[in-house]
């Protein structure tokens, strides 16, 4: 693991795809391994080893003035996004089967995501038919602001609920906006 890992994204962010750098400068594990991979791609393409910020603000100002290297550095990171929606996609689509072979098994946990999606619908439209339906001045201002925020947070779980059901087409989305570069 590199000690220094965001200041060398950060300096060689104006040679990477913007949705590597994204990813390796967000939080967790996984915004690790990519960072690591882009600092090794980077290696690798400019035979430049990568220790220290000033090491990848070199390399990224030497990248740039060698076409050839960045159209390589470019190609390789681009192998680097679409293996990374793969995976992305994978995770979505097993956590969506997960439930057939609990619901084979006669698992009552198969019931978990049918259930919550139940309650996240109703409740987003009961609350959406309260916030429609009744008039404002029919209820206490605390009442209305409390339904309103409810109503926010029920969007959300809405979108979830549609996005684990239907699939999300953000990662089709991203590879096909890779894919045109």
């Amino acid at each position: 693991m590199l000690p220094l890992l965001i200041p060398i994204i950060s300096a060689l962010a104006p040679v990477l795809l913007p949705e590597v750098a994204k990813a390796a400068l967000g939080t967790g594990e996984t915004a690790q391994k990519v960072g690591e991979a882009a600092v090794s791609v980077v290696s690798a393409v400019t035979g430049v080893p990568i220790k220290t910020p000033e090491d990848a603000e070199r390399v990224a100002a030497a990248v740039q003035t060698d076409p050839a290297k960045l159209a390589e550095l470019y190609r390789q990171q681009g192998d680097q996004v679409v293996a990374l929606l793969r995976l992305d996609n994978e995770d979505r689509a097993d956590a969506r089967a997960q439930t057939v072979p609990l619901a084979q098994a006669g698992s009552r946990i198969s019931w978990g995501a049918p259930v919550v999606s139940v309650i996240v619908l109703v409740g987003f439209f009961s609350v959406m038919a309260l916030l429609f339906v009744i008039p404002k001045e029919n209820m206490a201002e605390r009442t209305f602001n409390l339904l309103n925020m409810l109503f926010g947070a029920l969007v959300l779980g809405f979108g979830q609920v549609t996005n684990y059901w239907l699939g999300s087409s953000t990662g089709s989305a991203a590879k096909d906006k890779l894919l045109r570069k």
